[in-house]
């Protein structure tokens, strides 16, 4: 699996504020390779070109945190969806950091 994520303006070279998610690449489909699991654009845009990162790491890159919903249609692909459920039913939601 490849991940990705928004890059730096050409302009400024500063990521956008809004840009923070490392998503999961779509590996098939009409946007294979293009487009995240969530349905995100990976195509580049005037300033902002996406930074593909191949094989997808095991952490994302300081600053950026994985896009949940690609992380939940990952974990389905691979066929941990229901793992990935139990451990956040046997979590204890006390122990948890606020968001």
């Amino acid at each position: 699996m490849r991940a990705f994520y928004k890059g730096y303006s050409a302009a400024t070279g500063r990521r956008a504020q809004q840009v923070r998610n490392l998503h999961v690449m779509r590996e098939d489909g009409r946007f294979a390779g293009r487009q995240g699991l969530c349905g995100t654009p990976g195509w580049g845009v005037t300033h902002s070109p996406p930074i593909v990162i191949d094989p997808m790491p095991a952490e994302p890159p300081a600053g950026l945190v994985w896009c949940r919903s690609c992380v939940g249609h990952a974990a389905s692909l691979v066929g941990q969806l229901n793992a990935v459920a139990r451990a956040v039913a046997s979590a204890d939601p006390s122990t948890q950091p606020d968001r």
